[in-house]
């Protein structure tokens, strides 16, 4: 079978799973709004646990579980005292102000250890479980993009722990894994792309977890975020990293990527991955132990500058400006921070495994539940829309 086959095959599946999950949620929440069901005691609400809670898409998670005062949420991290612990601090006091007891934090876990994981799991219901191939310790991470064994061991190590912390935890009866868009190719289709071992890691872990009779709802998302030098959840210059790469900033006649200005592109904004996360607490009996895939948007580079352009209150141009493949690959060599966009990019981008949605009406189901967070959304809560021009 041809590649472009093989994807189509895969995203008519995809399309059409989402479509009976969907369904069978409105159909339940119908049925709820006919009953009447008033809101639970706050001590009868769900209790779920976020592993890794100062991260960029688990604090995302924690924020939009918490806003829908559905679920007692227990944010999991790892050191206090950092940035992304004061912003998690900041939101607790907000939340305690209009619902105290909906919230709590736990530092000091350690991914790689069952006793701490075993501990925060403690009478939790749902656990959104969030494993790397890269290590943390006091806000540095430690990438092992070129280095496959210390990566494998890292990830194996937090897949363990949290097997063992879920075995000795029986109140929990679901989990959220957060996974990289399925790999629709591999064994099918003829000719394809070498799959990155990170990637592979993250597909398998779930199915183990499965093979071990732990209840996991897999969550497909897309890898590349909006703009995805900017840090969600701030309107400020953060970074996600050193090199030019991650502090390339969308500015006049600048809009970066790493893929081809043309190839079509599914992209999500964290608050997204929260939501659903919720959507898929809230309805288990439709969820549990389902594979699910999400995205906000699809759109290619020149798209995306389209937007920006339309969006600019100020009739600022912008520039699909492509970081060029080769000067990445040299680059390396002297830090491992660029290898996963690279080789994420050449095993999704060369119609490999291309995208789950090939158009933003393809998401449409999606949008019955949950309106997507848009891209023109985006670029305003970073002032993108307010740039003006430079005076020539």
């Amino acid at each position: 079978m041809d590649t472009y086959t093989a994807v189509e095959l895969a995203q008519a599946a995809i399309k059409a799973n989402n479509k009976r999950l969907v369904d069978a949620v409105l159909k339940i929440k119908a049925e709820r709004a006919q009953s009447g069901a008033a809101e639970k005691p706050l001590a009868e609400r769900p209790l779920v646990a976020v592993t890794c809670s100062t991260g960029w898409e688990s604090y995302a998670i924690v924020e939009e579980l918490t806003k829908t005062r559905k679920f007692r949420v227990r944010a999991l991290y790892r050191t206090p005292g950092t940035q992304a612990a004061e912003r998690l601090e900041s939101f607790l006091a907000e939340t305690e102000s209009e619902c105290p007891g909906l919230l709590t934090l736990h530092p000091g876990v350690d991914m790689t250890s069952a006793e701490k994981l075993t501990e925060a799991f403690t009478d939790c219901d749902g656990v959104v479980l969030y494993c790397t191939a890269n290590e943390a310790k006091a806000g540095k991470i430690t990438n092992h993009g070129d280095d496959p064994v210390g990566g494998r061991i890292a990830f194996m190590k937090q897949v363990s722990s949290a097997m063992v912390a879920l075995k000795a935890n029986p109140s929990v009866q679901q989990v959220i894994t957060l996974v990289f868009p399925p790999d629709k190719v591999t064994g099918i289709a003829d000719e394809y792309p070498t799959i990155p071992w990170w990637i592979d890691q993250r597909h398998r872990f779930s199915d183990l977890m499965r093979a071990q009779s732990i209840n996991v709802t897999c969550l497909h998302r897309p890898a590349y975020y909006y703009a995805m030098h900017r840090v969600d959840y701030t309107n400020t210059k953060q970074q996600r990293g050193e090199s030019a790469m991650a502090q390339t900033m969308i500015t006049e006649d600048n809009l970066s990527g790493i893929n081809d200005p043309d190839i079509m592109i599914n992209w999500v904004d964290v608050r997204d991955v929260g939501k659903w996360c919720g959507t898929c607490f809230e309805y288990p009996q439709v969820f549990l132990n389902q594979t699910f895939s999400i995205a906000s948007a699809a759109m290619t580079g020149n798209e995306a500058v389209a937007i920006a352009e339309r969006t600019n209150k100020h009739g600022t141009t912008f520039k699909y400006q492509q970081f060029p493949m080769e000067m990445m690959k040299k680059y390396t060599e002297k830090t491992p921070e660029v290898v996963y966009p690279i080789r994420y990019a050449e095993w999704y981008g060369k119609g490999g495994n291309a995208y789950d949605f090939a158009s933003n009406d393809d998401l449409a189901d999606l949008e019955r539940i949950h309106p997507r967070w848009t891209f023109e959304a985006k670029l305003e809560s970073w002032g993108i829309t307010d740039i003006k021009p430079a005076k020539k």
